[in-house]
């Protein structure tokens, strides 16, 4: 799940009274109102799950399907042998963990993601009826090294390694959509002493019929992708003094600014380069960063709250950062951040010690070349209650 999608579904987390069989983890936590909201917060983060594609006429589903010819006054239902129903490509993914969120005015227990997928285009699956809707604006994108699911702002949802067969690759392609199924409950992964030769298909449908009866299995349509995705989709902060720049800069991925018109909505230029670093940036209008010893956020400051998101970074729940400390001081000293976005990865982290430094320069000149840049100004957004 994006960052903007967890901002606006932050809730108290509670433990739920009497938890599901698990063969997903439902996450019981105590303590403060922080703490339980820091946990929420690194699930809601953690988008890597398992995936299985197959094809709509798999057992889970029921087999084969058929075009209903009539439905008798006794509820017989007949349906056309002749008239056949397409095989469609299906893409599963399976969560890891649940998590259970009191809702404080109701009193009432929710999965979060599952009931933000759904409000946001995803159609639950209850038992007894499998809908394959659309969801406009979400798009299922074929990666190096398997799928990745986005909603319709570009915020990941799901991320999976998984080895794509060719007759399924066929298969998309030429339907151009692939019905998408989410929840814990899928029957995806082996519950912990099984092997594919002991967990049947008849336990994976009985599985997957667990979970739609508890609400817990959403499906749409999605709109299929077959190029391989290769823009970044990772945030780098450098210090002050990168790039012959004294202010702190955000590289951040440039689909973060796609659904809301590109970066020139805000005022940000293309990159220019001289032989000592980056040309002069203007300076951005409507848009302002707010920064935490957690999170740097960059938000539209004369919307309302519920609305003024843009993109965010949050550093890795339970991992101190130095590195991060000492630019959230120099941003907060200088008053603005350098903000670069382009859809380049650009090079940095420990790992450039044994690197070229002739070929991490010429990564770092491409990316900069097809990026845009301003300087935005450091602010803090109206904070709505969460009660």
């Amino acid at each position: 799940m994006g960052k903007g999608a967890r901002n606006r579904r932050s809730r108290q987390l509670q433990p739920a009274a009497s938890p599901l069989q698990p063969t997903a983890t439902w996450n019981m936590v105590g303590g403060s109102r922080q703490e339980r909201q820091e946990k929420m917060i690194e699930v809601l983060q953690n988008v890597d799950m398992p995936c299985r594609t197959t094809t709509s006429s798999d057992p889970v589903f029921g087999g084969p399907g058929a075009m209903i010819s009539d439905i008798l006054p006794d509820g017989t239902v007949l349906t056309d042998p002749y008239d056949t129903v397409p095989v469609l490509p299906v893409a599963m993914f399976e969560p890891t963990q649940v998590m259970a969120v009191k809702d404080l005015r109701t009193s009432t227990f929710h999965e979060p993601r599952m009931e933000h997928i759904i409000s946001s285009g995803f159609h639950r699956q209850p038992r007894g009826m499998l809908a394959n809707l659309p969801a406009e604006g979400w798009g299922l994108y074929r990666t190096n090294t398997g799928l990745l699911l986005r909603d319709q702002f570009g915020g990941v949802w799901a991320k999976s390694e998984v080895t794509l067969a060719p007759g399924w690759l066929a298969l998309a392609a030429q339907h151009f959509w692939v019905t998408v199924y989410y929840g814990p409950w899928l029957g995806v992964r082996l519950p912990e002493g099984k092997t594919d030769q002991t967990y049947t298909v008849q336990d994976r449908i009985a599985e997957f019929k667990r979970g739609r009866e508890q609400g817990l299995c959403a499906a749409a349509s999605v709109r299929w992708h077959p190029e391989i995705f290769d823009q970044t989709m990772d945030w780098v902060l450098l210090p002050a003094g990168t790039f012959g720049q004294p202010y702190p800069i955000a590289y951040v991925p440039a689909w973060n600014f796609d659904h809301l018109g590109g970066p020139e909505t805000f005022g940000l230029e293309p990159v220019t380069l001289h032989s000592h670093g980056m040309g002069p940036v203007p300076a951005a209008h409507d848009l302002a960063v707010d920064v935490t010893s957690t999170d740097v956020d960059f938000f539209q400051p004369h919307l309302d709250t519920a609305i003024n998101f843009v993109a965010g970074y949050r550093v890795p729940a339970g991992q101190p950062d130095p590195p991060f400390n000492a630019w959230q001081q120099r941003a907060l000293q200088s008053g603005k951040v350098l903000l670069i976005t382009g859809s380049k990865d650009i090079p940095a982290g420990p790992a450039l010690i044994n690197e070229d430094p002739n070929d991490v320069m010429a990564r770092v000149k491409e990316a900069l070349c097809t990026s845009h840049a301003a300087l935005v100004p450091i602010g803090v957004p109206r904070r709505a209650s969460l009660t």
